[in-house]
């Protein structure tokens, strides 16, 4: 199929896309990387009035470090999670997971936030922004404010972002110091979308203590789930049958949905397995210093 008739706007400026946002309303679509737009597009499942094109607006385009964390702007390519060295030594989980996402074509015009944006439950940068805590700051002529992740992802395809709204930037805290991160996922084909996937932050404290150690799963459901290690055993240390146990009850709090590539039997199972295998793996990483 081909896409509806639509007009297309491209701003030079922030304050001149919240004006089109303002004018136009839920009849209006943003586009930064259009890998998850065209589809829906070329489907019909999305009909806007109007495209509004953000390549155009300075600044977007760029990260920063600054005390609170890493800024990535709402022009950041997935392909920088792969090819800038400074980005990835600042979100190590984020680099491991990009390397799932579709393929090199698609990583190079996609963006960092605009997947998010997307808010697809099985998607990877979804699972690393409930995991890491990540906020999202978003501006209208009402004001700006800023949303956790928590907050922003709704349901599937559904998120906090009002109709007259521009997701400006997506900020993550800096790594933990001495902790591992990774990631894993299980998908029919490389590329394709997870059936499950699992990211895992392990932390120890002065007595060895992993209470801030954390797991979050995608594609189990209409949103990414979070799971803290503290919360199943409080002041527990590493010992080799604490990871197992923490991630059959994980997958038996879980209740994914099944369809036509994986039942929730299946799904289960996938998670009990990459829980344990993704935390033993960050686990050797808080030991040996590799991220």
């Amino acid at each position: 199929m081909k896409p509806a008739p639509f007009s297309y706007a491209a701003p030079h400026s922030v304050e001149e896309c919240l004006d089109l946002l303002s004018r136009y309303g839920t009849d209006a679509k943003l586009m930064a990387g259009g890998q998850s737009l065209m589809p829906l597009l070329s489907l019909r499942m999305a009909r806007p009035s109007v495209i509004i094109d953000i390549n155009r607006i300075p600044g977007l385009d760029a990260w920063e470090v600054t005390g609170e964390g890493v800024r990535i702007g709402a022009r950041v390519r997935q392909r920088s999670l792969e090819r800038d060295r400074a980005l990835r030594a600042e979100i190590p989980l984020m680099a491991e997971a990009v390397q799932f996402i579709g393929h090199p074509a698609t990583r190079s015009r996609g963006t960092i936030v605009g997947s998010m944006c997307h808010a697809d439950p099985a998607a990877e940068l979804q699972v690393c922004a409930i995991l890491l805590g990540a906020a999202f700051r978003l501006r209208s002529h009402s004001g700006d404010r800023v949303v956790s992740a928590e907050e922003f992802f709704l349901d599937a395809l559904t998120t906090a972002v009002g109709e007259e709204e521009l997701v400006e930037e997506v900020r993550l805290p800096l790594p933990v110091v001495g902790a591992g991160y990774s990631f894993s996922e299980v998908s029919r084909r490389h590329g394709d979308f997870a059936m499950v996937s699992v990211g895992c932050i392990v932390t120890r404290d002065a007595q060895g203590r992993l209470d801030e150690s954390a797991v979050a799963l995608g594609g189990i459901g209409s949103r990414a789930q979070r799971f803290r290690l503290g919360d199943y055993a409080p002041g527990a240390t590493a010992v080799p049958a604490l990871f197992a146990d923490f991630a059959r009850h994980v997958a038996e709090t879980i209740e994914p949905d099944a369809d036509l590539h994986a039942s929730t039997e299946y799904r289960r199972a996938l998670a009990a397995h990459l829980v344990q295998q993704g935390l033993d793996v960050a686990a050797s990483r808080t030991e040996s210093g590799a991220q």
